[in-house]
């Protein structure tokens, strides 16, 4: 009996230290978002150009950075680092840019005072060139500056979209953003919407209102319980039951694709009734959202 003990309690020890060996190995595996954010704001930040100009812009991109790099410390999922990383290199990306914009003025100052004094020894064909020289290197500033603040606005609107998709308890997957409602939408057997499946019908009505260019794919799924046919058969009726719901909502059914897998995609073993309840289910699939990276830019007539 002493010697069982003994075995139990080296077993669990065992167990124990392979668990914590094994996290730790987790935490210490790359982040490529993480690091492409590092890289780009060490280049961005050895810039002396950067550093005269959009110091601003770079002290937030070093926040968010730090703020990605703490969440990797913290063992936070790996979506949320490589998210934090991506608002933080994007932030590096606009001081970069905005640095160039403000370049491209100065340089439109100090020309117009070296006009200013040139102008008396000049012929007027000379000043009308430098006056032509000037407007253009203006025009490109304008131009300049209306990029630095679309791209802004562009990755705000990207991030309030990702807010609003994790909201709903959206996941990140490889088919994009999987928001799963579990069979409480639906009485067993039954395809018919409960009263209470309407709170999150009406929530994704509301994203989809918001964002008039995002698509739906909705997927039927049940367990192994029971008849194939019958199966798909159901699957299919209850995502159609979402997308007719979608649509009395006032969403263009166009937008929406429903389909039944029946019992082909289980997520959990079907041997047990807490597998089987998780294989009940409607998936939401949301293509992914566009996450524009943004590069360097280069204009040329701006002194080195």
């Amino acid at each position: 009996m002493k010697n069982n003990q003994t075995m139990f309690k080296s077993t669990l020890a065992l167990t124990a230290g392979l668990a914590l060996l094994t996290a730790g190995c987790a935490s210490k595996q790359p982040n490529s978002a993480l690091e492409s954010a590092q890289a780009t704001y060490a280049r961005v930040n050895d810039a002396p150009t950067v550093n005269e100009y959009s110091t601003e812009d770079l002290n937030i991109a070093k926040q968010k950075l730090d703020y990605a790099m703490k969440a990797k410390k913290d063992k936070k999922d790996e979506y949320i680092v490589s998210q934090r990383a991506y608002v933080a290199e994007q932030y590096a990306l606009i001081a970069e840019q905005r640095s160039t914009l403000l370049k491209y003025q100065a340089n439109i100052t100090n020309g117009k005072l070296e006009r200013t004094q040139a102008q008396m020894d000049l012929r007027a064909s000379e000043a009308n060139s430098a006056r032509s020289a000037a407007e253009v290197l203006s025009a490109k500033a304008e131009q300049l500056e209306l990029e630095v603040a679309a791209r802004e606005a562009k990755l705000k609107a990207q991030l309030a979209e990702l807010e609003e998709l994790k909201a709903l308890q959206a996941r990140n997957t490889d088919r994009g953003m999987v928001l799963t409602l579990g069979d409480v939408l639906f009485a067993t057997g039954e395809s018919t919407l409960r009263e209470g499946a309407y709170q999150n019908v009406n929530r994704v009505a509301g994203f989809l209102k918001n964002y008039p260019d995002r698509s739906l794919v909705i997927e039927g799924h049940t367990d192994s319980t029971g008849d194939d046919n019958f199966n798909y058969k159901l699957s299919m009726e209850r995502a159609n039951a979402v997308r007719f719901a979608l649509a009395n909502q006032g969403i263009d059914p166009s937008r929406i694709t429903a389909r039944g897998l029946g019992e082909t995609s289980p997520v959990a073993s079907n041997d047990n009734a807490a597998g089987r309840q998780r294989n009940r289910r409607v998936d939401l699939i949301f293509d992914h959202v566009e996450q524009t990276q943004f590069t360097e830019t280069t204009v040329s007539g701006i002194d080195e």
